[in-house]
């Protein structure tokens, strides 16, 4: 089944994106999701360049997804109430999935209150400040077609929103309905997973962050393979270790020569 959601999708018959194939989210022991798939991980310059393109509300949106690791269900979800200005907290009650509003969010975890900096709270409080629905009660985030009564859609901001803003910085290109990235390569899924959770957890690793603390900021209830998973390496970092590497295996004499030579930029 996954492959025929796969195919309507390459044949525009139904939407692009994840959130579109139901069989995504299925998880038990007689449905195996095994796959080949391997998210991108964006350079933290790649999410400014997204970023710079945004105006209210798509910037405040994007910014909460990527600072505070938010699930973009988590943050559409999202009411003025929930924002606990004077402690500098987020509060997650409540989660948009497919556009229906569930009460708690995934895991126990992720019902706990999230860190906000004060920086991110005054880029909420000026998109406020100009929103027409800015009631504790009403969304952060609401649909204006639906006069505020729902959240607006996660896949619609991706599409009109999201993946335009990378195709235009050139992070990401599409042929024939298929999207690469720089070196050519497939990319099956772009979108606000990609630029919160895998870039910044990726972001946080390399610059050498406790990954206690990469696992609290995650909202991962342990420490495992599901933190690694959301952490990728970066091609100049990997070239860098096996540069140290080869500090210990090639001659210095042999180093100098290549050097003399050209060989060794």
């Amino acid at each position: 089944m996954s492959g025929i959601y796969g195919w309507g999708q390459r044949e525009n018959l139904i939407s692009r994106g994840e959130e579109f194939n139901p069989l995504n989210y299925i998880k038990s022991p007689e449905f195996s999701q095994v796959t080949s798939y391997e998210a991108m991980a964006l350079e933290i310059e790649d999410i400014f360049a997204i970023l710079s393109g945004f105006k209210q509300p798509e910037y405040e949106l994007t910014l909460l997804v990527v600072t505070c690791q938010l699930r973009i269900s988590e943050a559409l979800g999202l009411k003025w109430r929930d924002i606990l200005w004077n402690r500098g907290l987020i509060a997650i009650r409540q989660t948009c999935v497919h556009n229906n509003i569930q009460d708690g969010a995934k895991t126990k975890l992720s019902r706990s209150r999230v860190e906000a900096p004060k920086l991110l709270l005054d880029c909420l409080a000026a998109w406020r400040r100009e929103s027409p629905f800015a009631k504790d009660d009403d969304y952060i985030f609401p649909s204006i077609k639906l006069q505020g009564q729902k959240p607006r859609s996660g896949s619609m901001l991706v599409e009109d929103y999201i993946r335009p803003a990378a195709i235009l910085a050139g992070i990401i290109r599409v042929e024939n309905g298929i999207t690469y990235d720089r070196d050519g390569e497939i990319v099956e899924r772009f979108g606000f997973h990609v630029l919160g959770r895998h870039s910044i957890a990726t972001f946080l690793m390399e610059n050498e962050t406790n990954p206690a603390v990469v696992q609290a900021v995650m909202r991962h209830s342990k420490m495992d393979n599901m933190t690694l998973y959301y952490s990728h390496t970066h091609r100049a970092a990997k070239r860098a270790e096996r540069e140290k590497v080869l500090q210990h295996l090639v001659p210095e004499e042999m180093r100098v020569q290549m050097r003399v030579q050209g060989t060794i930029q």
